[in-house]
């Protein structure tokens, strides 16, 4: 606990550090994004996962492609790009060992299910799902944003719903609500 308590301070003014740290992300994963919302994050990712691992964001929507190979070269990490929709992933089954869905499932509006049913089919049994959810933000801003699920409980509810389990809230950290879940083995 106190090292990750310690990597969290180092990470602090770098957000997609501390997005790492609490997503778990370990050298040698192979990790899905499930779209290009936060380019850096994909970035992050990729240097952590390094040469062992991989890192994969799926995505279709235009210039996605750009950014995520420009957040992967200011990170020096390799990030493989697949443009295609996210609710038809073209992946084997159980090909990762996490999904990650960076935009969390507010963002996704009808599409969440299907995406989310696909995330569970490409990760492994064991493998984990895991969202970041935007939580509120304040101020003027607050008025320009897609409504998030604000409460953690709807979150765990929904990714066990979904057939997942030991599904938790981690946690929030630089306005992002951190939860994840275990596909069954």
């Amino acid at each position: 606990m106190f090292t990750i308590l310690k990597m969290l301070r180092k990470a602090k003014g770098q957000p997609e550090q501390g997005a790492v740290v609490m997503l778990g992300i370990k050298p040698g994963d192979r990790v899905l994004l499930l779209g290009a919302a936060r380019p850096e994050l994909a970035g992050a990712i990729g240097a952590v996962t390094g040469l062992n691992g991989q890192t994969t964001v799926v995505d279709r929507a235009p210039g996605a492609k750009d950014r995520i190979a420009t957040a992967a070269a200011g990170a020096g990490a390799l990030v493989d790009f697949v443009a295609a929709p996210i609710a038809l992933l073209p992946t084997d089954s159980q090909t990762f060992d996490m999904a990650v869905l960076p935009a969390g499932l507010a963002a996704l509006g009808t599409d969440a299910p299907s995406v989310l049913a696909e995330a569970i089919r490409v990760v492994r049994p064991g493998g984990r799902i895991t969202i970041c959810e935007p939580l509120p933000r304040q101020g003027l801003f607050r008025l320009a944003q897609t409504a998030p699920l604000t409460d953690p409980k709807d979150v765990v509810a929904r990714l066990t719903a979904a057939g997942l389990r030991a599904a938790r809230h981690l946690g929030s950290l630089d306005g992002t609500a951190y939860f994840e879940a275990a596909r069954p083995r």
